[in-house]
């Protein structure tokens, strides 16, 4: 945990840098990944067609390196993940997680303030922005004291003897502090008015957010699922509140790699005993001083290539294949009986979002309709309710709803994105105009907003104002050809 983000070229893990290239067997793009005297650095590169490569610089890493590692892209002080990620298992360089969706190097993927969060301390998020911090972008690279341990000023104030020590809190507010970011569900849902305001130490996390599972989901490993795993788990079922992840883990140090196996066996035997091993004779005989080799092994997860887990279900026999959930499955709160109308809605909207998914997305429309009329100003629902209203074409609830969220929230970019392009069609060029350049301002990677404005910044008689707003795309696409074809019929000046 210590060790969890940083600058590029630090930290414990040393990335191979020989030029490592690969194919991207999706897309027609080839990559390579190196170092020059600026620091690390990724090229691109069409094949068949591309003169030169794009360079494009990491600065900044995300992930200790155990599993994987991730590289930021800065543009103007805007992060976003770049589309190369080093996987620690195969020693190797390939996509990032996701990448394989798309057709084109994908340099615009924001980092929101909740990644960064988990990954490293003293986030400096600049406010009214999507994703543009301070430089630095965090105070300290990986988990610092104050994440588990609460204000690090009190504790200096009182002289070193006000601390908050997760054993001595009662069991939700003890494992909460270790789901803040080992908890991820299908879909994690801010509580209304909790969206911009992080965990406490000490608090429920159920009271900030609530993670959403697909109810008929088998036991499966995700990147960050080990709570719900160990929830699964006979061990943790049969034991309750006794077990929870400080009864195996100590959070300040990591057993040595020839100790592991023993570390943990004396952690089971603490509750099981050497006779309770049923399993196979040959498997008692090579793994008799290894638990975790046959019941927590480490499994690909569902939600990223080339990375494995420790699996925290415990099962007493491998686990049968996963299947695929039903389409229309539904989404339970974790931890809860139950959801309000506003959180469920929420959670199957933004799911709608990620999949394309009809079923959730008339569940979430009935749900939001719901909650708005008892919240008519959280900023989350009008945001999506306003999209689910322009989805089916009616568009003058779905603008009145926007200018709410305007103002609710003035420093939200979605309301002038939408705004921006109703203004558009009914000819109102300067209105969009000045909506689209505050969406910008907030967050300047909407391609297609550049490109409709740089549509009206020529239709108003700004040729400058447009070419600049081209080049600016091109600078975060090089591949996006619309905008290239626009800036081509644009004369030079």
């Amino acid at each position: 945990m210590a060790a969890s983000s940083g600058l590029s070229g630090t930290g414990s893990l040393q990335e191979s840098f020989q030029k490592a290239s690969f194919l991207d067997k999706h897309s027609a793009f080839s990559y390579s990944v190196g170092r020059d005297a600026s620091g690390y650095f990724f090229e691109f590169q069409k094949q068949h067609g591309s003169p030169s490569p794009t360079r494009r610089h990491l600065p900044f890493f995300v992930g200790s390196g155990a599993a994987a590692r991730a590289f930021l892209i800065a543009v103007d002080g805007f992060l976003y993940e770049s589309p190369v990620t080093y996987y620690s298992r195969t020693g190797a360089w390939d996509l990032s997680p996701g990448y394989d969706r798309y057709q084109y190097p994908f340099l615009t993927r924001a980092i929101a303030p909740g990644c960064l969060a988990c990954h490293s301390s003293g986030v400096q998020a600049i406010p009214g922005t999507q994703n543009a911090y301070a430089s630095p972008p965090f105070l300290e690279g990986g988990v610092s004291c104050e994440r588990c341990h609460g204000s690090g000023e009190s504790h200096v104030k009182s002289g070193g003897l006000h601390i908050l020590n997760p054993v001595k809190l009662p069991p939700e507010q003890r494992d909460s502090i270790c789901a803040q970011c080992h908890l991820s569900g299908e879909v994690l849902v801010p509580r209304a008015g909790r969206e911009n305001r992080p965990f406490v130490p000490g608090e429920k996390l159920s009271d900030s957010r609530i993670a959403f599972l697909r109810l008929s989901e088998k036991p499966g490993m995700r990147v960050v699922s080990h709570v719900e795993n160990l929830s699964q788990s006979a061990c943790k079922r049969a034991s309750g509140d006794r077990l929870w992840c400080g009864t195996c883990h100590d959070p300040h140090s990591v057993p040595a790699p020839a100790a592991k196996a023993a570390w943990f066996r004396a952690k089971c035997l603490t509750c099981h005993q050497s006779k309770d091993c049923l399993g196979p004779a040959a498997d008692r005989a090579s793994n008799q001083d290894d638990c975790i080799a046959c019941h927590m092994p480490r499994n690909p997860v569902s939600d990223a290539q080339h990375v494995v887990y420790t699996d925290h279900s415990i099962p007493r026999r491998p686990p049968a294949r996963q299947t695929i959930p039903a389409a229309d499955a539904p989404l339970v709160p974790f931890g809860l009986k139950t959801a309000t109308a506003r959180d469920l809605g929420l959670a199957y909207a933004i799911v709608t979002v990620r999949e394309q998914n009809p079923a959730y997305r008339e569940r979430a429309f009935n749900l939001l309709k719901e909650a708005i009329d008892k919240n008519p100003e959280d900023p989350l629902t009008l945001s999506y309710l306003a999209d689910l209203y322009k989805s089916r074409s009616n568009d003058n609830i779905a603008f009145q709803l926007y200018e709410r969220l305007m103002r609710v929230d003035p420093l939200e970019s979605s309301a002038p994105v939408a705004l921006g392009a109703y203004q558009m069609e009914r000819g109102n060029d300067p209105e969009a105009i000045r909506l689209w350049t505050d969406a910008l301002r907030k967050s300047p990677a909407l391609l297609l907003v550049r490109l409709n404005l740089a549509v009206v910044l020529l239709r108003t008689g700004q040729p400058a104002e447009a070419r600049a707003t081209l080049e600016k795309a091109l600078e975060f696409n090089p591949n996006f050809q619309a905008a290239r074809d626009l800036l081509a019929k644009i004369p030079p000046m």
